[in-house]
């Protein structure tokens, strides 16, 4: 008598494929909420840190712009890093280097060195835990039709961190120093999350080679691709018009996105705002972060990618209007739930607009590009605001210059050829 051993059925595999994509989706979604620390432990601190140095605004902005630039440079590098070992590879390095760089900054004694391990190891760090990589992820795991979506629930780790973390930091703002606060965060990026990130990105790769080890339609394997250098890939990203496009509006969200992470708290301050004025707005603003990237990627899934990018650009303008007349309390929660709506809408429409038109091979390293002239935008945005706070004594003139922006980024956008219908070819 002989026995025959039993095979999963095709039913079960699917399902138990199913859940692992549930788990995969959660934890990268938990990584991309702690990666925002890296932004808003700073931006909640920003006036405690400056007089810890006993520096000026603008010096300490310097760290910030530093943050930018750094990730300007980074963005590219880590694009084509994620190409080629995969999304939830780099999302595994960026949590242990950001646990390296919390550590490095909580045990900086002269500005200077804090500068440079923020404006540097964090910025590296933050470039490999947030957009770009995450991107990456949902192209290697998830199907065309709900990326939108998918990547937009992902990604809204950032907002989740406004909502969870922004109370925490002001919170502890009361307990302990900056120093400790950081000090901890590192540990618990090094000891908790960075194991956690490295099980996920063995199981994605294990989820993501099973896709590529299926049978092809009527067994015809694919011929092997060559090879593409990064430079290779980064020159065929730059040929591609709209990436071009895309990449000028996007310099304008980086601007902007520079007023949240560095001017907002000290402005809401500046006005006589509390800390709890402050961090309500930035309360609102990721919640309706949540939803309004939500709703982006939504509609991106069902065609509408331009609609939703020229809204999210005119939305933009609109909150940096409101607030550059008064910084008062109703105000200021108008612009969190104004800002917050088009806060990852641009992110979203700008991501599925670039994967609807290049090929998949090369949309790491272009959305890499993308973000490096983000950053560049951020970092402009960083000093110059700084700067011209310390000058006039307040950041109208700041706001008035990023609402502009946000109406030609719009311009733009409008005179733009809407993306493809069907995804580009792999």
């Amino acid at each position: 008598m002989t026995t025959t051993a039993t095979r999963p059925s095709p039913t079960s595999n699917q399902a138990r494929t199913r859940i692992l994509l549930i788990v995969l989706a959660t934890a990268a979604f938990l990584l991309s909420l702690a990666g925002s620390a890296l932004k808003n432990t700073v931006q909640v601190y920003f006036l405690p840190i400056a007089d810890s140095y006993d520096s000026s605004r603008g010096a300490l902005a310097t760290a910030t712009t530093l943050f930018a630039i750094a990730t300007a440079v980074a963005s590219p590098l880590v694009g084509g890093l994620a190409d080629r070992i995969g999304g939830a590879a780099t999302l595994a390095l960026g949590t242990a280097l950001a646990g390296a760089a919390f550590i490095g900054c909580a045990l900086s004694e002269e500005l200077w060195l804090f500068v440079t391990v923020y404006g540097i190891v964090a910025a590296f760090a933050f470039a490999m835990l947030s957009f770009v990589p995450l991107g990456v992820l949902v192209d290697e795991l998830f199907g065309d039709g709900r990326k939108g979506l998918l990547y937009a629930l992902l990604t809204n780790g950032a907002a989740v961190g406004f909502i969870v973390l922004v109370p925490l930091w002001s919170w502890l703002d009361t307990k302990a120093s900056w120093e400790s606060v950081l000090l901890v965060t590192g540990l618990v990026f090094l000891l908790v999350l960075a194991p956690l990130a490295m099980l996920t990105a063995r199981q994605a790769s294990k989820v993501t080679s099973a896709s590529q080890d299926a049978p092809a339609v009527a067994d015809t394997a694919p011929e092997p691709a060559r090879p593409v250098s990064f430079v290779e890939r980064l020159r065929e990203a730059v040929a591609a018009r709209e990436l071009r496009a895309l990449t000028l509006a996007f310099f304008s969200c980086g601007v902007t996105m520079a007023f949240i992470d560095v001017h907002f708290v000290p402005m809401v301050h500046d006005h006589g705002g509390s800390h709890s004025t402050s961090s309500t707005a930035l309360v609102l603003l990721g919640i309706f972060e949540v939803a309004g990237g939500l709703l982006a990627g939504w509609l991106c899934d069902r065609g509408l990618i331009k609609s939703v990018l020229i809204a999210a650009y005119a939305l933009r303008g609109g909150a940096m209007l409101l607030v550059s007349v008064s910084a008062e309390p109703v105000p200021a929660m108008a612009f969190g739930v104004v800002f917050g709506i088009s806060y990852l809408a641009t992110v979203v429409a700008t991501t599925m607009w670039a994967a609807k038109s290049l090929p998949v091979s090369i949309r790491g390293t272009a959305m890499g590009l993308v973000w490096a002239i983000h950053a560049a935008g951020t970092a402009i945005g960083s000093q110059a605001g700084a700067g011209l706070a310390d000058l006039t004594g307040n950041y109208t003139a700041a706001t008035l210059a990023s609402a502009a922006l946000a109406g030609c980024a719009c311009l733009l956008v409008c005179a733009t050829p809407a993306p493809p219908a069907a995804e580009a070819k792999r």
